[in-house]
């Protein structure tokens, strides 16, 4: 009976962690991240790509250097280089995310 309740709280639990990740995926984020974000924000929202508004998330850390005003012409350079290749990886404009995380939408 012991070894029971033990299996039943370990499948459980299993479903919890798939459930938690199924959520998680469906966040908007570098696509090459490894670790699991830190600082997720949840928003009522319409991506370009969505025919209407839905519960998103957005990992904001990796987004937070686009919202800095560059220090240098280099470092506006490779800002805008990096912002390209974000939107590439994410197949969608990033102007969208910054609104919302600067409270604009």
């Amino acid at each position: 009976m012991k070894h029971a309740a033990i299996m039943i709280l370990l499948f459980v639990g299993g479903l919890f962690t798939e459930t938690s990740f199924a959520a998680d995926s469906d966040c908007v984020q570098n696509p090459r991240r490894v670790k699991a974000c830190s600082h997720l924000l949840y928003r009522m929202m319409q991506l370009p790509d969505q025919t209407g508004a839905q519960m998103r998330c957005i990992c904001v850390e990796d987004f937070q250097a686009f919202l800095q005003q560059p220090s240098s012409d280099v470092a506006q350079i490779r800002q805008r280089m990096d912002r390209r290749q974000l939107e590439a990886e994410l197949g969608m404009e990033l102007e969208p995310i910054l609104r919302i995380l600067r409270r604009e939408d």
